[in-house]
């Protein structure tokens, strides 16, 4: 198998199988209708091997929050079922991150409409997110994101990718919203007002030193209860300063949640390093379990939108053991040797050695939303919103772009494939 197929058609192809237990039963097997309305409730499950208790996923606790969720969340950002959700509540998951911009608010419809006909609205750590401009308009946002999902609270609520320039710079994100004591002000209405528990932020701005500013901004004093942030094993080895940033945070108890951890999948990891077979871990869930290890993160946000990663991740998190220092180094190394999709370490240089305004790591990342996440017609939306001269790579020079970039990206294959989507 390629090393260039993604996740979707690594598990499409019947390779990934992992050991599943009897609650990850086949597809035909996984419950349909209603789902059962308490935590010690029985779901439904085959005949002949009677009913199964509901086993919960290991929780850790979200920074000074106090409230503990589950070390994986659910991420919304497609069409997703009924059917997924029983069998995810089965599984143990018990957080579930969606965002106005998911499929254009039918995710979170379709999130709140199943929480509330199943009964397990208050099992669950519910996070939406959107883009607000003003702090008078966050209010408002909390307001409509409520009637979106048909509910009367949310467990946390995110400024949506806080620090891409076509919302708000890092700079302005750093200096009028995140130690502004008018964003102050209005984070505590919100929590007063009890339509939501705690706010924060999601980043995957680059450079990756933008991402850190951020973070420092965030950690030194704000108004941030949580952040879900793009980071991965190379970008927490390599960054000393992002590794800083994140050490701040955690000290300062904001809860962190990762994200885009899997972008870059590493290499052949059962020749490279057979252990991580026998531990019942691949590619991609022996990232996950790398993330996991490094306990400054509670949980990692995973778009499985498919019951193949679902099962899958969930058995790496019931599994789950922290790596020794060995297994640490070992998928590194895979890393170093996989493809690369995304550079969550990215510094610029691939911008400034292409002499462009083009955005080209953030055109990447929402290529990616089409290929390795299935998004298509979200990303094309985001790819056709970007402002122009962000998208405008045609005097670009390409090769020079991917011979600066720390991951080698190919830019002139990706400005392709953002055309095409675009077309």
């Amino acid at each position: 198998m390629s090393d260039h197929v993604s996740r979707r058609a690594f598990l499409r192809t019947g390779l990934a199988a992992a050991a599943v237990p009897s609650l990850m039963a086949n597809a035909e097997d996984e419950p349909t209708g209603k789902a059962d309305k308490s935590e010690t409730a029985k779901p439904a499950a085959n005949e002949a091997e009677g009913p199964v208790e509901p086993t919960l996923l290991a929780k850790r606790k979200l920074g000074k929050t106090g409230v503990e969720i589950s070390i994986l969340g659910q991420g919304a950002a497609f069409d997703i079922s009924d059917r997924h959700m029983n069998l995810m509540h089965a599984m143990g998951i018990r957080f579930i991150d969606t965002a106005k911009v998911y499929l254009k608010g039918r995710s979170e419809k379709a999130t709140g409409t199943w929480l509330t006909k199943s009964g397990h609205r208050k099992d669950y750590f519910l996070v939406t997110k959107d883009v607000v401009h003003e702090a008078g308009k966050w209010m408002a946002s909390v307001d409509e994101r409520l009637k979106s999902s048909s509910l009367d609270y949310i467990d946390a609520f995110y400024l949506h990718g806080l620090g891409d320039e076509d919302y708000m710079t890092p700079e302005k994100a750093t200096k009028e919203c995140l130690r502004s004591k008018e964003w102050w002000k209005a984070a505590e209405a919100i929590k007063k007002s009890g339509k939501c528990k705690f706010v924060g932020f999601s980043t995957h701005t680059t450079p990756l030193a933008l991402r850190t500013e951020l973070l420092k901004a965030a950690a030194e004093e704000s108004w941030v209860d949580v952040i879900m942030v793009a980071a991965d094993p190379v970008s927490l080895k390599t960054d000393k300063e992002f590794n800083k940033a994140i050490d701040a945070c955690h000290k300062a108890g904001i809860g962190l949640i990762s994200m885009k951890e899997c972008y870059n999948n590493a290499g052949d990891i059962d020749k490279a390093f057979p252990k991580f077979k026998e531990m019942g871990l691949n590619k991609f869930t022996a990232i996950l379990t790398y993330m996991w290890t490094d306990e400054r993160f509670t949980a990692i946000c995973s778009h499985m939108d498919n019951l193949d990663k679902l099962r899958e991740n969930v058995t790496a998190a019931q599994k789950f053991k922290p790596l020794t220092a060995e297994d640490l180094a070992a998928v590194e190394a895979c890393i170093e040797d996989g493809v690369k999709r995304l550079c969550l370490s990215c510094d610029g240089s691939c911008k400034e050695a292409a002499r462009t305004s083009a955005d080209l790591n953030r055109v990447a990342r929402y290529v990616n939303y089409a290929e390795h996440d299935g998004r298509v017609y979200e990303a094309r939306d985001l790819l056709l919103a970007m402002k122009p001269e962000l998208r405008d790579w045609r005097s670009a020079d390409l090769i020079a772009a991917t011979k600066a970039c720390k991951c080698k990206l190919d830019f002139a294959a990706i400005v392709r494939r953002a055309e095409e989507l675009m077309a």
